[in-house]
């Protein structure tokens, strides 16, 4: 994988000469201006010129005449679960068609909703020029509204042969916004292949074509790679996304020899996309990019995963750091619902919406509310929003089946409107789905302290949040008898109830801004809404205003990728966070808590590669509760604790393991003690006990000599540099690097349980005893969040190591380093294949009702075991132990295999991989 230039045979591409000093940047920065801070907007840009230079342009010199057949590239842009990957996508976009690109599909997501919303912003926000149709051409050629049930018309990406000529010509880019399914996909390859190409070929000239693709782990996974479940939609769109610069007859080059293609995944969940074969047509393995969020606290002359904006708490993107890091330090966005009763969960949460929907109405005093602001026509749209106020939104999100999310909707109105169960069935069915008072004014009169309580709450969040830097919420003077009269004459009568799913009966897509109509402007019709919906709400869907979320929503088998899609209470919400809150089961949270945990270390993997020329594939983690995705066949857990006794079968040759013995040798001729047994002595027992990095620096003395090729095991290698990126482990650390296995390792050797895959375990412990590494959790029965941990006790409760040598019945020692030691050493009759031991720990016999062996070799002594835990390993704060065992070989000699018994209470890391 490489993010910056290309090593290869030259690759050309034509940069226009800007005709004007107005460039496409220069008028959507414009349009940024209006909406984001200085810093912000400075970020996306410079991350825009990084995407552009080093990852489509790839420094390419000019044209020449005996230009090179032109190539593809392909790559990852991670952005965050509603973080503004538009604004990057459209800035790319900008700078791309500045650059002199000649072609630009924009996959604008798997559903018309989201296709719609893509387009619609790119018109508003980037098409803005008076010339526009001089400057580019733009497909669809008719309004996209127009389609019905998703399905293209003939002539939606119709282009002439004239027109691709003249574009092409004039340096006019085409700029195509598709949706990301079969028919559409197929009408945009048919136009650049028949129409565009041919023109290419004709003119002789180089031609890139740059495809952005929207939510790129959403239907662009090769089928190879697709998990059982997979829709045919699904299997089919890579390819025909593939189809769009490749002919099927020559897989792996471009379909013309002038053309060069440029794929851009753009996605906050690239767990697929990391995992799926890398020889896969749409993998990413050329470039990989992280996207920078503002936020509390970072630099943003740094690749840091966030930077610090000086307007303070509205300028922040308000995502994991804010619900589940609490920079805010007392707030609690995120609310367990265990202790509230099943039946008052969903009422609990509309109360906390009205009241927090009446504050933030208190707090614009310029409006009228949005129930008065309805009942008239307005000269412009911003008179129609100044009126309304802000857009208040709530979500309940209970399941993914469509029947669910109506019997949710039918009890929002029968409980709102005091109506009996079923009544609220036929409320939908005729339409009437706005909020009713009778319920609640009696719910008020029945439980003021159930309101008042989300009022106190608030307004106590509301100080936490004015101690921040910069502009903050103000809190407006209000009492609960102000907020109930607000609430019941402003709110509610404006409140609807819409289920946003993919069932006929489902409302359409949210609409936010003022309507249009004959003579003026209305209010938006989505207002005030409680939204109640489920996987469509996980998928680029943004909902204005959300304050309160109700997620109940529970699965057996989760996967991060897919839930982290559902955190729609992500966002820009700094300007009113005071009043935001999400309510869910606690089980759920602690899994947002580690979704959270392990995406801030995949980030924190690719902004590394970003300074790197030829970086590693990143590693996608998870952990024992959940995994990375569900989208990718064959991908399991592979966790870096070996376990608790990890025994090396792999044995030398008697001649080659010399090495190793003279290590053995020189750590017992320090005063050890003699570990009786019947009818010989079981074998020594050092004195002194040994550090974990002492251990493993010990173990790292142990050598495996490749007997033809040797090398250092590349997996393991991977996996250990993880930990030294995630870990921010600088290379002057001492336990810098983690992984010292010597380059000229027998391949056979290789393994969890070789010595230095032991070692470097050992030093992931003791380095994990100093930061609270991300995305990592203890050995503990059961496991518990490493940053969460006291790691003062964590260290008064580390291992020393009791280090052992093991004798057996066979042979005496007669020659060889350990021959030299003061006691005499007896060979153990193991059986092997030649090069590797059939079994490991040996000896279990009964001692005092309790069967244990070699694994307890510091305990024959005693004859009393450390404290184990349900499934027998040493409990946390027990000593560990290094056994060395003397194996007698066949022919003569001797080789040493290593065991170790190491206590729980270390350090986990859970890596995805495929099967």
């Amino acid at each position: 994988m490489s993010s910056g230039v290309s090593h290869g045979a030259p690759q050309h591409i034509w940069i226009a000469e800007p005709s004007s000093k107005e460039t496409w940047w220069s008028r959507y920065d414009a349009v940024l201006a209006d909406k984001v801070g200085y810093q912000s907007r400075k970020v996306i840009d410079a991350d825009a010129s990084f995407i552009v230079e080093r990852c489509i342009l790839v420094n390419a010199p000019p044209p020449a005449v005996d230009e090179e057949r032109s190539g593809e590239r392909r790559g990852v842009v991670m952005g965050a679960v509603q973080s503004g990957k538009t604004a990057s996508m459209l800035a790319v976009v900008a700078k791309s068609l500045d650059a002199g690109l000649d072609a630009i599909v924009v996959l604008g997501g798997t559903r018309t909703a989201l296709w719609l919303q893509t387009w619609e912003r790119l018109l508003d926000q980037l098409d803005t020029f008076t010339d526009r149709h001089l400057r580019r051409v733009m497909l669809p050629v008719s309004d996209p509204n127009s389609i019905v049930d998703g399905a293209p018309g003939p002539g939606l990406y119709t282009l002439t042969e004239q027109q691709a000529n003249r574009a092409l010509s004039n340096h006019r880019p085409i700029i195509f916004v598709a949706m990301k399914q079969v028919s559409h996909l197929e009408r945009v390859a048919r136009t650049l292949r028949e129409v565009v190409y041919p023109v290419v070929e004709r003119l002789d000239r180089p031609f890139h074509l740059l495809v952005i693709d929207d939510e790129a782990d959403d239907s662009s996974i090769a089928e190879a790679d697709l998990a059982a479940g997979a829709s045919l939609q699904e299997r089919q769109v890579p390819r025909r996304i593939v189809d769009l610069w490749e002919s099927r007859k020559n897989p792996g080059r471009t379909a013309i020899a002038q053309l060069r293609a440029t794929y851009l995944a753009y996605t906050a969940t690239p767990q697929a996309n990391f995992l799926q074969d890398p020889s896969n047509p749409l993998a990413p393995t050329d470039f990989v990019v992280c996207l920078r969020t503002p936020g509390s606290h970072g630099d943003d002359k740094k690749r840091e995963p966030s930077f610090k904006v000086h307007e303070g708490v509205p300028g922040w993107y308000t995502g994991g750091d804010a619900y589940y890091k609490s920079p805010l330090g007392s707030i609690p966005l995120c609310v367990p619902i265990d202790s509230v009763p099943e039946e008052d969960r969903l009422p609990n949460a509309i109360r906390g919406f009205l009241v927090a929907s009446a504050v933030r109405l208190a707090r614009d005093s310029g409006a009228v509310g949005p129930t008065k602001a309805a009942t008239h026509v307005y000269g412009s749209a911003l008179e129609a929003k100044a009126a309304a106020g802000p857009v208040m939104s709530m979500l309940v999100h209970p399941s993914a089946a469509l029947d669910a999310h109506f019997d949710t909707a039918a009890r929002i109105l029968e409980w709102s409107s005091g109506l009996p169960p079923g009544d609220g069935t036929l409320l939908i069915a005729n339409g009437r789905l706005n909020l009713g008072t009778a319920g609640i004014v009696r719910d008020m009169d029945e439980h003021p302290d159930r309101w008042a309580t989300w009022l106190t709450n608030y307004e106590q969040a509301n100080q936490v949040v004015a101690a921040q830097e910069g502009v903050t919420p103000v809190w407006p003077d209000l009492d609960w008898d102000h907020v109930r009269v607000r609430i019941v004459n402003d709110l509610i009568p404006a409140t609807k109830v819409a289920v946003i799913n993919s069932d006929q009966r489902s409302a359409d897509r949210p609409v936010f801004e003022p309507s249009r109509i004959e003579d003026g402007w209305r209010v938006a019709p989505n207002q005030s809404t409680i939204f109640v919906s489920g996987n469509v709400m996980s998928r680029g869907l943004t909902l204005e205003g959300l304050s309160t979320t109700l997620f109940t929503r529970s699965t057996d088998d989760p996967a991060s990728d897919t839930q982290m899609q559902m955190q729609r209470w992500f966002g820009y919400r700094g300007s009113y966070i005071d009043v935001c809150r999400v309510l869910m089961p606690a089980s759920q949270l602690k899994l947002f808590e580690e979704y959270h945990e392990t995406d801030l270390a995949l980030r924190v993997q690719v902004l590394d590669a970003m300074s790197e020329d030829e970086p590693a594939p990143p590693t996608v983690l998870q952990s024992r509760a959940f995994k990375a995705t569900a989208k990718v066949r064959g991908t399991r857990g592979r966790g870096l604790w070996p376990g608790p006794t990890p025994f090396m079968t792999w044995l030398n040759p008697p001649l080659t393991d010399i090495e190793n013995q003279h290590v053995v040798r020189d750590v017992f001729m320090e005063p050890a003690t003699s570990v009786g047994g019947l009818p010989r002595t079981r074998g020594l027992l050092l004195h002194r006990t040994l550090t974990l990095t002492e251990t493993a620096d010990l173990l790292d003395q142990l050598t495996y000599p490749a007997v033809g090729d040797g090398a250092v095991d590349p997996e393991a290698d991977a996996r250990w540099k993880t930990v030294e990126r995630v870990a921010g482990l600088a290379p002057t650390d001492p336990l810098f690097p983690v992984f010292r296995m010597r380059l000229d390792t027998e391949p056979s050797s290789w393994g969890v349980e070789s010595p230095s895959n032991l070692a470097a375990y050992l030093r992931f412990w003791a380095l994990a005893l100093e930061r609270r590494v991300m995305a990592t959790f203890s050995t503990d029965e059961p496991p518990q969040r490493w940053s969460l941990l006291d790691l003062a006790v964590r260290g008064d409760e580390q291992p020393r190591f009791r280090v052992g040598l093991r004798f057996g019945s066979g042979d005496k020692v007669v020659e060889g380093p350990l021959s030299e030691l003061p006691h005499s050493v007896y060979g153990m009759q193991r059986r092997d294949d030649g090069s590797r031991l059939w079994s490991r720990w040996g000896a279990r016999t009964d001692h005092g009702g309790a069967i244990w062996g070699d694994e307890f070799f510091d305990c024959y002594p005693t004859a009393v075991l450390p404290n184990l835990t349900p499934s027998g390993a040493r409990e946390r704060g027990s000593d560990g132990l290094l056994l060395f065992n003397v194996i007698e070989r066949t022919g003569g000699g001797v080789s040493i295999a290593p065991a170790l018994n190491i206590p729980v209470g270390g350090p986990d890391q859970v890596h995805a991989v495929k099967a």
